[in-house]
């Protein structure tokens, strides 16, 4: 006689889905019970009878009773009078906004005079000429005749830096500049020429555009601060620890450092240095350590 095996067919697929409906419901009826009980703390709250004129509320019943003491680190409560508005913190009053450095009109017309400086006084064989210069000032300005527009000698400026701003009118400043340059006449290479400085008139519209006015007006350089003089003691033999901090200090810098002489200082030691460049020039410089021989303030 032979036997039938019979194999049970378990539905799963409809007893996960049955599973998942039925849990999803109870989630979503937990979720309108918690609802409606913090809904109904709120309201409770918000139109829940006041306390009668004169009666202390329950805080204050509480603390009078001293079963509740109120830390003495809660702040007093303030009480503003009718259309009044309390401080807010953290704003800038109008005093603090005026002490911040200017980063508006005068940085525009600082870079302004910069630009033009450079354009002014370089002559470099550019097929344009002084055109950048014409173009600068205002128009139909009778420009003279300017060295871009000659052959003869050369020069680039190297570097210009305003120094000073002031205002001499609504929307125009005076700019200070102090440029070097670089020149060579026709028979001889570069040199590097003095330092001048000049006064630049920039004026700078509502929207920061900006527009030179006139020629450059030549001033002296600004005057120099006196700087403190370098320590008089004759070179002292620092400690090994010493010279070894300023030597890692310096050893970014460039190579084979060398030591020149160091003296003790205030706060530690200034070891002086001589420094390879990748050309094989040798710089001194300066480095200040403390009495660990860790570097103080870099490189001087």
């Amino acid at each position: 006689m032979e036997e039938h095996e019979e194999f049970e067919h378990i539905p799963w697929s409809q007893l996960v889905e049955r599973r998942s409906v039925a849990g999803g419901r109870i989630l979503r009826i937990g979720a309108a019970i918690v609802g409606a009980v913090v809904l109904g703390i709120v309201a409770g709250r918000a139109f829940g009878p006041a306390a009668p004129a004169g009666e202390p509320g329950p805080s204050a019943t509480a603390s009078t009773a001293g079963d509740i003491p109120v830390p003495s680190t809660v702040a007093p409560t303030t009480t503003f009078g009718e259309g009044a508005l309390p401080q807010l913190p953290g704003l800038y009053s109008e005093a603090d906004l005026m002490a911040l450095p200017p980063v508006g009109p005068e940085r525009a017309a600082a870079t302004r005079a910069e630009w033009f400086v450079y354009d002014y006084f370089t002559a470099d064989m550019e097929p344009s000429g002084s055109a950048d210069v014409a173009a600068a000032l205002p128009s139909g300005a009778a420009l003279p005749e300017m060295p871009q527009d000659a052959v003869g000698s050369l020069s680039y400026v190297e570097w210009a830096r305003a120094f000073e701003v002031r205002e001499i009118g609504e929307g125009t400043y005076r700019v200070g500049v102090v440029f070097r340059a670089l020149g060579a006449p026709p028979d001889r290479g570069f040199v590097r020429l003095a330092a001048r400085a000049v006064e630049v008139t920039v004026e700078v519209s509502p929207d920061g555009g900006t527009a030179v006015t006139d020629l450059p007006s030549p001033v002296p350089l600004p005057a120099a601060a006196e700087p403190q003089p370098w320590p008089d003691e004759a070179a002292a033999d620092a400690p090994a620890a010493i010279v070894d901090g300023a030597i890692l200090a310096a050893a970014a810098w460039g190579s084979e450092p060398r030591l020149v002489g160091a003296q003790p200082v205030e706060g530690g030691w200034r070891v002086v240095l001589t420094i390879a460049d990748e050309v094989g020039n040798r710089w001194p410089v300066a480095v200040r350590v403390n009495d660990l021989g860790s570097p103080t303030d870099g490189i001087g």
